[in-house]
């Protein structure tokens, strides 16, 4: 069991349900792989834990929430066999450069991967949903090394070439995406990944071709988080396509 009281417990349940969620819709594979949540007021965030008591990213439970310091040392949490993941490097430096950020994700879908080994362009080949598809408008730069971020000067690289993008491809590595909440951020990134399926299918049987200009125009458009019709808009909407993918993987909350 988590150790942790309060809120503290419910961001870890909350964490633990969103890498669930992923390891489930195959955004990983094994134990690789992190969410991570920046608590409020503290140079500290909770993120799921390494070591000899690990588990499969699918398989996640709150006991396998650690919480972590800016010098990624294990303040709290897990066991004896669970410490900072290697990478916590990446969130930290995230966090540092982008205060307003509540959530940092990792994650390494097989599209991901193979894209970017292939120096395949990811550009805005459809229109719906259209999440997923102004993700690829606003664009998805991917970091040049597939090394591991590790230390702090691969964070801080990797902080700064990542800007104020809310997604980023790894070369033969991953992606991260970021938010500013865990729902938020989970959903982006499966966006992220349907988008980056349909990419290598549409290379496989001829190439990925850009919308004509005129989606584009409306693809750039801010989204009306108050539309009167369809699906609901901004955070409303981001809560209800994370409660339906809760559904979808049997992780909605009894």
């Amino acid at each position: 069991k988590s150790e942790f009281k309060g809120e503290k417990r419910e961001l870890a349940e909350t964490i633990a349900r969103a890498c669930r969620l992923m390891g489930k819709l195959d955004l990983t594979y094994g134990a690789p792989g992190h969410v991570s949540y920046r608590l409020d007021g503290k140079d500290s965030m909770l993120i799921k834990g390494k070591g000899r008591d690990q588990s499969a990213v699918k398989f996640t439970t709150p006991a396998q929430i650690v919480e972590v310091d800016f010098d990624a040392n294990t303040i709290a949490g897990g066991s004896e066999g669970l410490r900072s993941p290697s990478e916590a490097f990446l969130h930290i430096w995230m966090y540092k450069k982008n205060p307003e950020l509540k959530c940092v994700i990792h994650m390494h879908p097989r599209a991901a991967i193979l894209l970017s080994i292939c120096d395949k362009e990811i550009v805005p080949i459809h229109g719906i949903p259209p999440q997923g598809a102004r993700i690829a408008v606003q664009g998805v730069p991917t970091f040049p090394t597939s090394l591991h971020i590790s230390d702090d000067a691969i964070g801080e690289r990797f902080a700064d070439f990542m800007g104020k993008s809310k997604v980023a491809l790894m070369r033969g590595h991953g992606v991260a995406t970021v938010g500013s909440g865990i729902e938020e951020a989970t959903m982006r990134t499966l966006r992220l990944n349907e988008l980056l399926k349909l990419t290598y299918d549409a290379y496989l049987i001829g190439g990925a071709n850009p919308l004509p200009p005129e989606d584009l125009a409306r693809l750039s458009e801010t989204e009306d988080p108050n539309r009167p019709r369809g699906s609901a808009g901004g955070r409303e909407g981001t809560l209800t396509e994370w409660r339906m993918w809760c559904e979808v993987t049997g992780e909605l909350e009894e």
